[in-house]
């Protein structure tokens, strides 16, 4: 049998690694789109990028090209474990090629690298020694698991060799380092294993260091033979036993599991390239971006885990302290990924649903260990769920999804006004539940803004409090979510809430025009609550309008006004959170005070196409990605946002809610 999957492995592989059409969409055509080549020396190395796929929550990454020392080896695994994430190793898994006839084992640095490259949903290498042609792959198999295969061609004369695997782990990171039947196994600590599987029965450990080998096996001239390893992270022993028992087989059948990931991927791409009639970038244009956005989405995905019960994407891996789900980014993460993973947009969705209290409120964020950093129920997030439910389901068709959302969402959207209407007047107020303006500010998503820097916070009721003042880009999120529920209700049959909810949308989006609109400046601004006096600080919230359809034609078009000046939005690169005429503009250290964050971008761009200013929002659309630097033809991460006058990246690599607006633009 071994044969045979050999055999199979080595012509699927062959095959798909050949060049193929340019007209099939296939993963071979975007090489290294992303740089995940590094040296790891410490457990707390940051800033070396890595690969992960299917929800792991570990990632490995390629060796350096220059690297001699590594050569058969995969860079980490990398353990993803919120405030203490570490590299569980520089390299824990690498071939190791021994001459069964006089014990000699091979010194891979002497080898030859060919190529040494990261296709979407896959890392390979492959050298030559002694004649030999070998092809190391590395790819990811379930929630919990990769699969490691190298398959070696002869080219010289016949063989008898030994195969095996070696590696090493940092010591002061485990607690145990044992050899167990064809396994090592790591004790991470009382509950999580890192656990390697193979078919080789002759192990030997010293301390954190381990080798093992296969029995020995002939290889004639021009014949192959492959060789697979199966490495685990797992959180408690019934998941260790679970994943034990499906990686054994996977070391099996690494053929047909390569099948699937190459299908899978490939699909993914295909998708993609499809693009939109509707799009605001064109993908034939920036194909490459839009694949390296869709990575990055596909490294932050993380499976149901510990106190995370449905799967969902984390903002960003490279950065521990976003190793969690936050409202505001999974509603966001939902849209982009639909049309590649809907099961994963409806889990993005569940997840936080999970953590809806019985008043209706949705926690702000949370984290797989509760125990390290709890749920902060101090804020929620702007209402955008309303919308990411009816647009998930436009793409998987799936009504019991709606179904079983429905009555969740019509009780968030109804905390908003029973907890953030001080005056019952129909416009909320960002909050907060501890009486906190901080956390009211968080509730807003942009954390530090201007527009709040003169708010204060008042109490509604126990646990209820408000900043003294409606925000705009609120009550615009409320609009539309009720719109989306007036959708949604018509598809399930509620004519009742269909009435009634399109009936509140008009009465808000008429409140929002009259109050919140300054003809003088032609621009949306919060209001002081009792005074209804215009807090005229020009934010992306003055946009939001247009985005949610409430403004007026003449309104939006004197919006598209002042976004098109370059002294106020369309700056080098356009869409900062604050005018760069206002005097405290600081893009620098400002975070919401001038940064450009694509989520905001995304909204002005679509606001100003959803009022027929087309030629501007493409415009600004192809703007904005070519002037980040790095952003659009480098190897360079898609960055958390960006200083809108040198355009270079800030803050957190590889952030997921700036890969998702991107992709929406497609």
């Amino acid at each position: 049998m071994k044969k045979i999957i050999t055999g199979l492995f080595m012509a699927i592989v062959l095959l798909s690694c050949q060049s193929q059409p340019k007209s099939t969409p296939n993963r071979y055509s975007y090489p290294d789109v992303l740089d995940v080549k590094g040296n790891i020396k410490v457990p707390q190395q940051y800033g070396v990028s890595s690969f992960s796929d299917l929800g792991t929550w570990h990632s490995f990454s390629l060796i350096k090209d220059d690297n001699k020392e590594q050569i058969g080896s995969f860079v980490g695994p990398y353990l993803m474990r919120q405030q203490q994430s570490f590299w569980l190793g520089p390299s824990l898994i690498g071939l190791q090629i021994k001459d069964a006839k006089n014990g000699n084992v091979w010194d891979l640095s002497q080898a030859r690298l060919v190529s040494n490259t990261f296709y979407p949903g896959l890392l390979k290498q492959s050298f030559v020694i002694k004649e030999l042609e070998v092809n190391l792959y590395l790819f990811n198999i379930n929630e919990r698991s990769t699969l490691i295969t190298a398959d070696l061609l002869n080219n010289g004369p016949d063989r008898e060799l030994q195969l095996g695997w070696q590696g090493s782990a940092f010591s002061n990171v485990f607690k145990s380092f044992d050899a167990g039947k064809q396994s090592i196994k790591i004790g991470i600590n009382d509950t999580e294993t890192a656990q390697l599987l193979f078919n080789g029965d002759e192990i030997s450990v010293d301390d954190s260091t381990y080798s093992v080998y296969e029995s020995p096996r002939k290889l004639k001239k021009d014949k192959k033979l492959t060789i697979s390893a199966a490495f685990s992270y797992t959180f408690n022993q019934e998941e260790l036993r679970k994943y034990t028992a499906l990686n054994r087989a996977a070391v099996e059948k690494s053929a047909a599991l390569f099948i699937q990931n190459e299908t899978r991927w490939n699909g993914y791409i295909t998708t993609l390239l499809e693009g939109s009639d509707n799009a605001l970038l064109d993908i034939k244009t920036y194909d490459k971006l839009g694949v390296k956005a869709l990575l990055t989405l596909m490294h932050n995905w993380r499976s149901a885990a510990g106190d995370i019960f449905h799967q969902g994407i984390v903002p960003s891996y490279s950065a521990p302290y976003f190793q969690g789900l936050w409202a505001w980014d999974s509603w966001k993460h939902a849209v982009a990924i639909a049309p590649y993973e809907g099961d994963l947009a409806k889990d993005q969705i569940r997840t936080m649903y999970d953590y809806q209290n019985e008043a209706g409120m949705i926690a702000d964020c949370f984290f797989r260990d509760l125990s390290i950093e709890g749920v902060n129920w101090r804020n929620t997030k702007a209402p955008l769920s309303g919308w990411c439910i009816y647009e998930v389901y436009k793409e998987t068709q799936d009504i019991e999804f709606l179904k079983e959302l429905y009555p969740k969402l019509l009780k968030y959207h109804a905390w908003w006004y029973s907890n953030r209407d001080h005056d019952r007047n129909g416009l909320c107020e960002y909050g907060s539940t501890d009486g906190t303006r901080i956390a009211a500010a968080w509730e807003s998503g942009m954390d530090n803004a201007v527009r709040f820097d003169d708010a204060v916070i008042i109490e509604n009721d126990e646990g209820a409090y408000s900043i003294n003042q409606e925000s705009v880009d609120l009550n615009a999120y409320l609009a539309q979510e009720k719109r989306y529920i007036q959708k949604i209700a018509r598809v399930l049959g509620d004519v009742e809430n269909e009435e009634k909810y399109g009936q509140e949308a008009t009465e808000l989006t008429k409140m929002i025009q009259e109050v919140m609109y300054c003809p003088e400046d032609g621009y949306y601004y919060d209001v002081e609550l009792k005074s209804q006096k215009k807090i005229q600080i020009q934010g992306p919230e003055g946009w939001a309008p247009l985005y949610n359809k409430v403004a007026t034609a003449e309104q939006a078009g004197e919006v598209v006004k002042v976004i098109m000046d370059s002294k106020r939005f369309n700056t080098p690169m356009p869409f900062p959170t604050l005018s760069a005429a206002h005097s405290k503009f600081n893009p620098e250290k400002g975070y919401w005070r001038g940064p450009v964050w694509l989520d905001q971008a995304y909204f002005g761009i679509v606001g100003m196409h959803n009022y027929g200013f087309e030629a501007e929002a493409q415009q600004m659309a192809q703007k904005m990605v070519e002037s980040a630097l790095g952003l659009a033809h480098t190897q360079e991460p898609i960055r958390e946002n960006y200083h809108p006058l040198t355009k270079e990246g800030l803050n957190a690599n590889h952030f997921s809610w700036s890969a998702a607006h991107i992709l929406m633009l497609f």
